[in-house]
């Protein structure tokens, strides 16, 4: 079977097979390091590092976000920005 035969037969199959992996592992990885956070420490500290993260990504990470796509469009996207100032 030469390479070409094998990647138009088995290429999709192994580039999806090498994205699930990478999928899987971006959820698995903190998903482990929670759990063993809960085993180390307790679930209280578990869970107050949950709450933590979630605070943040709800507030702090939102915000600066936002803040950084007004700039974006205000100064990149918007056409008439410059006949405003």
């Amino acid at each position: 079977m030469d390479f070409d035969l094998f990647m138009e037969r088995y290429g999709y199959k192994i580039l999806l097979g090498i994205m699930a992996a990478v999928i899987i592992g971006l959820f698995a990885i903190p998903a482990l390091g929670i759990a063993r956070l809960i085993k180390t420490y307790g679930l209280e500290v578990g869970l107050m590092f949950i709450i933590v993260a979630a605070a943040y990504g709800f507030i702090v990470w939102r915000r600066s976000s936002e803040a950084y796509a007004k700039a974006h469009g205000k100064y990149f996207y918007d056409d008439k920005w410059y006949k405003r100032r």
